[in-house]
C-alpha cells in the first residue's frame, strides 16, 4: 500500500533528512509514531493537526494502513520515502507546514482582556486532573489538592516567580541565571503534564519576542529532560524551544496576545480536547507566560 504525506512539520522534515533508518516506537488508533535518536515523526491523517513533529497524509489513505506497522518494526528512510511492513509512506510532494507569524503590535488592555477571559474558561472547563487548575491558582470546588498537584504546587510557585522576574512586573531587576525545571517529568502519559506546561511557556515566550528568556529556559531543560521524561516528549520540547507548537497552540496565543474573545472560546476548547490534559496544561502554561508578559511595564513588554 502506498500512502501520500500533503503536509510535513518542520521538525518532521529535518527527521527524513537526518535518520536513514528508524523503529515504529507506537501504533495508536489514528496516528503511528516513528522514531530514531531521540527524534520522533508523528503520522496521521488530518485529526492529527498540524505541528512541528506531525506528517499529515492525505485524506483519502485507507485507515488500515496503520495496521500494516507493528510496534518494534524496522523503519526504511529513503529520501522522501518511509517505508515499514507492506506500506509505503511517500512524501515527495507534501508541502511544510510553518505556523502563522506572532502579531507584532498590541493594543493596551487586549492582551489582560484575553486572559481573564481564558481565566474564566479554565475555571468553568478544565478537569480536576492536570495542573491548569492548579497553576491558575483555581481551586477544584473546594477538594484537597490531587497527588500531582501536591508535589507540583511548589515548583508551579518556583517556576510563575522565574517567569515574573525574567520577563515580568520584577523584570527590571537582575533577572534569574537558571530557569527552574522542577516540573519537568510531572504527571503520567507520553508528555507529562509538566512538560506540556513547560513546553507551551516556551512557545510562548516566542510569541512575545523574548528568545532570550526562551533560550535560558531551553538550555536548562536540555540539561534536565534527559532520564526525567519520556523520548517522545524531549522531542517535542525541542520543538517547542524553537518556537514550534501545535497550530491550535499558536492560534490560541495569538488569539489571547489580541483578546480575541469571539475565537477564544473555540480555541480553548479545541486544544483542550488535546490528549487527556495535555491541551489543557499547556494553556496553563502559555496563559502564565503571557500574564507575567502583559503585567510587565509597556515599554518592557516587546524587546528594543
Amino acid at each position: 500500500m502506498r500512502v501520500r504525506i500533503v503536509r510535513l512539520g518542520v521538525h518532521a522534515a529535518r527527521f527524513l533528512r537526518r535518520h536513514p533508518s528508524a523503529t515504529v516506537a507506537a501504533v495508536f488508533e489514528r496516528s503511528l509514531h516513528v522514531e530514531a535518536c531521540g527524534d520522533f515523526l508523528c503520522l496521521g491523517g488530518s485529526g492529527l493537526g498540524n505541528g512541528p513533529l506531525n506528517a499529515i497524509v492525505e485524506a483519502s489513505a485507507r485507515g488500515d494502513w496503520l495496521a500494516m506497522a507493528a510496534p518494534g518494526a524496522v523503519v526504511d528512510v529513503t529520501g522522501d520515502v518511509v517505508r515499514t511492513g507492506g506500506v509505503v509512506i511517500d512524501a515527495s510532494e507534501a508541502t511544510e507546514w510553518q505556523p502563522a507569524a506572532w502579531p507584532r503590535e498590541v493594543k493596551a488592555g487586549e492582551a489582560s482582556e484575553g486572559l481573564g477571559l481564558v481565566l474564566d474558561l479554565v475555571r468553568r472547563d478544565a478537569p480536576v486532573d492536570g495542573l491548569a487548575r492548579c497553576a491558575l491558582g483555581l481551586g477544584v470546588g473546594g477538594k484537597s489538592l490531587s497527588p500531582l498537584e501536591r508535589v507540583a504546587a511548589p515548583h508551579l510557585v518556583e517556576f510563575t516567580d522565574w517567569l515574573d522576574g525574567r520577563i515580568g512586573p520584577a523584570s527590571a531587576a537582575p533577572h534569574p541565571t537558571s530557569a527552574p525545571c522542577g516540573l519537568l517529568g510531572m504527571g503520567p502519559g507520553l508528555t507529562p503534564s509538566g512538560d506540556d506546561l513547560i513546553g507551551a511557556a516556551l512557545v510562548a515566550l516566542h510569541a512575545v519576542g523574548r528568545r532570550d528568556a526562551a533560550l535560558d529556559l531551553a538550555t536548562a531543560v536540555g540539561e534536565q529532560a534527559p532520564g526525567r521524561t519520556t523520548l517522545l516528549s524531549g522531542a517535542f520540547l525541542r520543538a517547542a524551544a524553537d518556537g514550534q507548537g501545535s497550530d491550535v497552540l499558536h492560534e490560541t496565543i495569538t488569539a489571547i496576545i489580541r483578546g480575541e474573545r469571539r475565537s477564544l472560546p473555540g480555541l480553548v476548547r479545541l486544544l483542550g480536547g488535546v490528549g487527556h490534559t495535555s491541551g489543557w496544561d499547556a494553556l496553563a502554561g502559555a496563559w502564565l507566560t503571557l500574564r507575567a508578559w502583559a503585567t510587565a511595564p509597556a515599554r518592557r513588554r516587546f524587546p528594543e
